[in-house]
């Protein structure tokens, strides 16, 4: 039986198609600076794959914390989705610093030129905003920086380019790494699929920018963070309702998440969330900061089966 928040789910949004051998991609930084050489060097392995690639001016670029100052950096994504030319936009590395464009982004315009955009980590806080405010389906997937990371697997970029070409397949979404979702809390669920770095999610949190979530299935993963703070930051979603509006949980990567002396693991924390959220829940989903990286849509619906621990696209 399906947890009864699936039927409240978000209108299905706009899918972008797939890629073409020839087309092009545009490579930018929404967030933090990239470092030298990562952007060319990406835009090397794709040009062998057969695409033309756009390095933007984010790519070079390099003021605090960031690689421009927040409505440079805004004003250049809106003018990369207004360029009907660009079939694709890849972003560079996460870092932080993408929520501060969300106020300057025209997100009419995103929807009448709705085109793949990919990312995840620090772009969760845009794939919030374009999923609920754009209705635009997004990718959670690798960037620039870590498609060329030595400890990137050659499945990872392999699924990367497959992706590209086929973004919004049907079936298995674990695939094509063949991992096993672990039953955390039976039950089947259907849904958009929303989500991303659990920490960005926090953050929004209580802003006019927060995931509502509705009837969706909730994916969360998170890097370099205790226990104790993944426990404070859950606390914060289930404090500010997300938990009460979803129909599942799927928990991918929690890399490099320890426990103090003492303290419940990361694994322990996260199981004992889905029970108290109380919907179907499963974790393993290989998908967020560690060598493997599927190249997930969000925004789509998917139907996950706790029980069985697989999770299924719909398609767009």
């Amino acid at each position: 039986m399906l947890h009864p928040r699936s039927m409240n789910a978000l209108a299905r949004c706009l899918a972008a198609p797939g890629l073409r051998p020839g087309d092009p991609i545009a490579v930018c930084a929404p967030a933090s600076w990239v470092p030298g050489g990562v952007a060319e060097a990406v835009a090397a392995r794709l040009e062998e794959a057969g695409y033309r690639v756009r390095l933007a001016p984010s790519c070079a670029r390099h003021e605090g914390f960031f690689a421009m100052p927040d409505e440079e950096r805004a004003d250049e994504l809106n003018r990369l989705f207004a360029d009907d030319s660009v079939r694709a936009i890849l972003c560079a590395r996460g870092g932080y610093g993408s929520a501060r464009l969300l106020p300057f982004l025209d997100f009419d315009l995103v929807r009448r030129h709705p085109k793949l955009f990919i990312g995840f980590s620090d772009i969760t806080a845009l794939h919030a905003a374009l999923t609920q405010r754009a209705g635009l389906a997004v990718v959670h997937g690798p960037m620039a920086a870590t498609l060329v990371e030595e400890k990137s697997v050659p499945e990872t970029r392999d699924a990367f380019l497959a992706g590209l070409a086929s973004p919004w397949r049907t079936g298995d979404l674990s695939a094509p790494f063949a991992g096993t979702l672990r039953p955390l809390c039976g039950g089947t669920a259907e849904g958009p699929l929303l989500g991303g770095n659990l920490s960005v999610l926090a953050s929004l949190a209580g802003t006019p920018w927060a995931l509502r979530g509705d009837g969706a299935v909730l994916f969360l993963e998170e890097v370099g963070e205790k226990s104790y703070r993944i426990d404070r930051m859950m606390w914060q979603l289930e404090a500010e309702g997300l938990f009460s509006r979803i129909a599942g949980v799927v928990f991918g990567q929690f890399t490099a998440c320890g426990a103090d002396d003492g303290d419940g693991t990361t694994e322990e924390v996260l199981a004992a969330w889905a029970e108290r959220i109380a919907r179907p829940a499963v974790a393993g989903l290989e998908a967020g900061h560690g060598r493997k990286n599927l190249f997930l849509p969000l925004g789509l619906p998917v139907r996950l089966d706790a029980d069985g621990g697989r999770l299924d696209g719909l398609g767009a």
